[in-house]
């Protein structure tokens, strides 16, 4: 019932993501906002999601998955109120700020909550239905979006697309108040979290600047000027490895942990799951381009197409809790070699007027499902690994990469297919056969990376029936700061019995 909980704040998040892009329109119509503040609405919501991620998943280290979660469906309330009585552009983009910050809270708690919750084959089914979770959200807010605008309930236009999340999202702050276990926060009654710089507000503000040095320049329409921003990136991202290595040696805080980085299983999973999500938003991007620029299809039916990709990655979710030990291991590198596979055959297909476009939604539901059995391979791969003490940290890593190298998907295979496209010697067939084959070669190398994913981790076929304490991947001599063994006592959380055997 926690799970419930948990994964019908993910859904409303991502429901309220896809949602509001097709409420677009209407929205400029009624308050006659520039384009530039249209994009800015919608980019507003993911901008200030992306930079509150690793903070909010802090917040649950320190407070508590309930607490938090609660907190952040109590803002996300708030903020739809305010979005839907809204009467200008400033104040509907100063609420969809807020609504992006609620949804860090909510969405940071689900794969924390997952990781300290839930250990062996019940942790691996609760990832498969975070994974139906996901795929679910979008698709009803492909469909919901247009449906709810043309049907102008009570006269509301498109505000009903934020209305309605208010008696939805109070009613499960109300479930959530009830069935949430009162879960204690990590390092209660412990000497872990009580040094100096516990509270590591450079290591924080680093983090949030160096994030949107990247996204800002991506996602927004800006003069050339701006692309000094993306440079800047670097040496952001350099001081804050500094600060938090600082942090780490006076025995407090850091705002991004990366000592859980540092195991080879966990480095190759975060790759291979970077990689394919990038390759993932980049391709919703270019197919909505196809579909409608070369197929010609109208934009409900465009919209329609990708539902078959998103619910084939929901049917891969509970695969990974069914499967057989020895088949578990070949999940990740399977999950990436279907993508692989439905990438370099899109392009490919019959699809058109002469033929329909069925072909191509066969091939994409290959593709999703293959990038869901992926990524919910490579996520249990990651929570089995990494110890629940390092869960916020995971879970702040996990989302803000997501969010980083989604927009920088789109930028960077969008710029190409568009430079193919109005190019004399290549056009937009051959713009979009290229961007898929560009798809592919990332994707296979993902495959790559999941197969060290997997390989370096010392027992990769048990990944499934790990326990709550992290697989053996990380040693003394990679965690000189974790060696010292701890009591165990009544009272304290499973995560702080974690000792110095359970991590060597």
């Amino acid at each position: 019932m926690a799970l419930l909980v948990l994964l019908i704040g993910q859904a409303m998040a991502n429901i309220d993501l896809a949602i509001v892009n097709l409420a677009a329109p209407a929205v400029s119509a009624d308050l006659g906002v520039s384009s530039s503040e249209l994009t800015l609405m919608i980019t507003a919501y993911a901008l200030c999601s992306a930079v509150l991620i690793a903070p909010a998943a802090r917040l649950g280290e320190h407070h508590g998955v309930r607490r938090v979660y609660l907190w952040g469906l109590a803002l996300f309330t708030l903020a739809s109120l305010a979005c839907g009585l809204a009467t200008s552009a400033a104040a509907l983009i100063a609420s969809r700020c807020l609504q992006g910050a609620a949804t860090s809270l909510m969405t940071t708690q689900v794969l924390v909550g997952i990781h300290r919750w839930f250990t062996g084959p019940d942790r691996a089914r609760a990832l498969g239905w975070n994974a139906v979770t996901l795929s679910g959200g979008a698709a009803l807010g492909q469909v919901l979006g247009g449906t709810i605008v043309s049907a102008d309930l009570l006269g509301t236009g498109w505000r009903a697309v934020f209305l309605l999340n208010v008696p939805i999202v109070a009613l499960v702050l109300l479930l959530g108040l009830v069935l949430l276990p009162h879960d204690r926060p990590a390092g209660t009654g412990t000497r872990e979290g009580t040094g100096r710089g516990d509270n590591d507000i450079p290591g924080t503000v680093l983090l949030a600047a160096a994030t949107l040095a990247v996204l800002i320049p991506l996602s927004l329409t800006h003069p050339d000027w701006i692309w000094l921003l993306l440079l800047a990136a670097v040496p952001l991202a350099a001081q804050l490895v500094r600060t938090e290595r600082g942090v780490v040696a006076r025995g407090g805080k850091p705002a991004l942990d990366l000592r859980p980085l540092g195991a080879p299983t966990v480095r190759w999973s975060l790759a291979a799951y970077a990689g394919t999500t990038l390759t993932y938003i980049a391709m919703l991007y270019l197919l909505s381009l196809h579909l409608q620029e070369v197929l010609r299809l109208p934009a409900w039916q465009a919209g329609l197409v990708p539902l078959g990709w998103v619910c084939a990655f929901g049917l891969a979710g509970p695969v990974l809790g069914r499967a057989p030990r020895a088949v578990v291991r070949l999940l990740p590198f399977t999950g990436c070699a279907l993508l692989t596979a439905a990438y370099g055959l899109a392009p490919v297909v019959p699809a058109g007027a002469g033929t329909g476009i069925w072909p191509l939604t066969a091939v994409l539901c290959v593709g999703g499902f293959g990038l869901g059995l992926a990524h919910t391979a490579l996520l249990n791969v990651l929570t089995s690994a990494v110890p629940p003490r390092y869960a916020a940290t995971l879970s702040g890593t996990v989302n803000t990469l997501s969010t980083v190298v989604g927009v920088t998907g789109v930028a960077l295979f969008g710029a190409v297919h568009s430079w193919l496209g109005r190019s004399a010697w290549a056009g937009p067939t051959a713009a979009w056969a290229c961007s898929c084959a560009g798809l592919a070669l990332v994707s296979a190398l993902c495959a790559l990376a999941a197969l060290r994913s997997v390989a370096t981790a010392p027992d990769p076929a048990g990944a499934v029936a790990a326990t709550g304490a992290a697989a053996a991947v990380f040693t003394p001599e990679g965690y000189p700061d974790d060696t010292t063994p701890t009591v165990d006592r009544p009272g304290r959380s499973p995560e702080e019995r974690t000792t110095k055997d359970d991590l060597s």
